[in-house]
């Protein structure tokens, strides 16, 4: 039986990885059984960092396909190159194999990032590899699974825009493992981690850059706030531009890491950059900031 809060505690040592205690326990035990795992989340909250991480702590070759509306069964499974087939035929010299027979072969992990951004034309070719571990690839060859292999996709909240319905048969063979944001604390924690701060700096400018985020996601003027990645964006702006006490600064710093990864409410007559200064003044205005 498989302690799977020891090998939690084992991989946030490893690879550094702040809370997500939970989560990695469920991750670990979905894997230890053998089962397809999809994890939901927001952009930003650490989806592939945990892939990763299992990953490698399992010794499993890391394989990826990253999703679009674009992504055809070739770009996951593989094609025949022409030349190589008039010469050659079609043998297995003349393949080049994708990500999922890639990790079947080498008894590796395939992530999928961003499921739902695949066609389902597309997603009907992972079926008999996710359920049976084997793969039909038409005049080459029957692939099956060597052991070690399994598979974790991620997917975006279906609010999204540009995402694609998850056909039935496809969600029927994954266990779901929701990712929300963490806890402020975690989210200072891993601001820190991410950047090289001056000791008197170091609390105070992620401890705002963090509560700057937390309001974009909490406005009611946007669809979508910001990931961790705009706090850490924005605390590296702030540490090193010497102002970290001027307001302004920090409004200019704050529009630049999060104007792209912010979206407007429809129907907001504000610019993203109007909403980003009253939402940086607000937190100011709260901190006491002088």
């Amino acid at each position: 039986m498989v302690d799977a809060s020891i090998i939690a505690k084992e991989i946030q040592e490893k690879y550094h990885i702040i809370g997500r205690t939970e989560e990695l326990k469920k991750i670990v035990l979905a894997h230890s059984v053998g089962k397809n795992i999809l994890i939901e989340g927001e952009v930003g909250v650490g989806k592939t960092t945990l892939a990763k991480a299992i990953s490698s702590y399992f010794d499993a070759e890391f394989y990826r396909i990253d999703c679009s509306e674009e992504s055809l069964a070739h770009n996951l499974i593989g094609y025949f190159d022409p030349p190589l087939v008039i010469a050659k035929g079609y043998v297995e010299d003349s393949y080049v194999y994708g990500p999922l027979p890639s990790a079947m072969l080498k008894g590796g992990c395939l992530f999928i990032n961003e499921i739902n951004r695949m066609p389902e034309s597309t997603q009907n070719s992972l079926l008999t590899a996710l359920d049976e571990k084997t793969l039909e690839i038409p005049k080459l060859k029957a692939i099956k699974a060597k052991q070690g292999f399994f598979v974790i996709a991620t997917q975006n909240p279906g609010a999204h825009i540009g995402v694609t319905v998850l056909g039935e048969a496809l969600k029927d063979r994954f266990v779901w493992i929701k990712l929300d944001y963490q806890p402020a604390p975690e989210e200072i924690e891993i601001i820190k981690q991410d950047n090289t701060f001056s000791e008197d700096a170091a609390h105070s400018i992620a401890e705002i850059s963090q509560r700057i985020v937390q309001r974009t996601r909490n406005s009611t003027t946007l669809r979508r706030g910001s990931s961790i990645r705009g706090a850490i964006d924005l605390a590296a702006l702030m540490n090193h531009n010497g102002e970290a006490k001027s307001s302004k600064a920090w409004v200019d710093a704050a529009v630049m890491a999060l104007h792209n990864k912010i979206e407007l409410e429809d129907g907001v007559n504000k610019t993203k950059s109007e909403v980003i200064s009253d939402i940086v003044h607000s937190v100011l205005n709260k901190a006491d900031f002088q």
